[in-house]
């Protein structure tokens, strides 16, 4: 015998709050994640600019080196110079 439609809507309604606690509970977990989902995003973030700058200053750090270096290459070159200059003046040190 079929069913009237109180019946059918007495049968339904359990399920259907058991349906929308479940979705509550899905819906509450997937906010947690999603915070802290937003949480490493930020952090990686934050990290990125952190490297960004180390990344540079050690670019600066680099160049400033090279130029050290050339500068003492021209140094080397400018005492071989003054020595050379030096012996043959015929002076000694």
């Amino acid at each position: 015998m079929p069913k009237n439609p109180i019946d059918k809507l007495e049968d339904l309604i359990p399920r259907l709050v058991e349906e929308t606690r479940q979705l509550r509970e899905d819906n509450q977990r997937l906010q947690k994640e999603l915070n802290l989902f937003r949480s490493d995003l930020e952090r990686a973030q934050k990290d990125g600019v952190t490297l960004k700058g180390k990344v540079e200053r050690l670019k600066e750090l680099e160049n400033g080196q090279k130029r050290m270096e050339k500068d003492q290459s021209k140094i080397r070159s400018t005492v071989k110079n003054l020595l050379a200059s030096i012996e043959k003046i015929g002076i000694t040190l």
